[in-house]
């Protein structure tokens, strides 16, 4: 057996296991309330990709960007500062930072319910969450060629990832 046929079925093994997980997990929760929590996660991914996108067209966060980290995630700056800190010789990935912050104080009852891989897992598979990362790869690329004069509202990037 080849290298790659073995990588193949590991990757496969895993695969069945996330599955297998994440449908275990699926038994924890209301239907409603996974629906909405899959609305919501894809919400929150959206915001972190258009930050993504944000921050490193401005070269940083600006305050604008600031403000509405602070707005919409009380403490996140202060938690990736304190990151910042404790990791001095690491390279920033400001929107793995935000991602795991929302991971963890979004969706508390997710994570303290034990459902948390389950909403992960089926909100990856969601169209809805294609679209977004289509589109962030889209402005990724068109982005590194020719940044914009401004970068659009997340209300207007979102809807136009929608659009898609």
């Amino acid at each position: 057996m080849t290298t790659t046929s073995r990588h193949r079925e590991a990757e496969v093994a895993l695969g069945a296991r996330s599955r297998h997980k994440a449908e275990a997990e699926l038994k924890l929760v209301d239907s409603a309330q996974f629906a909405t929590a899959i609305t919501e996660f894809i919400e929150w991914r959206t915001f972190a990709y258009w930050v993504r996108l944000v921050v490193e067209i401005e070269g940083g966060i600006s305050t604008k960007t600031q403000v509405l980290l602070d707005e919409r995630c009380p403490g996140f700056i202060a938690a990736l500062t304190a990151y910042r800190e404790s990791h001095p010789n690491e390279r920033e990935f400001l929107w793995l930072r935000l991602i795991e912050w929302i991971d963890h104080n979004i969706f508390v009852s997710a994570n303290a319910e034990g459902w948390r891989h389950a909403l992960g897992f089926y909100a990856a598979r969601d169209p809805r969450l294609d679209r977004v990362r289509e589109y962030w790869l889209q402005c990724d690329d068109v982005w590194k060629r020719q940044p914009p004069t401004q970068p659009p509202s997340l209300d207007d990037w979102r809807q136009a990832a929608e659009a898609r």
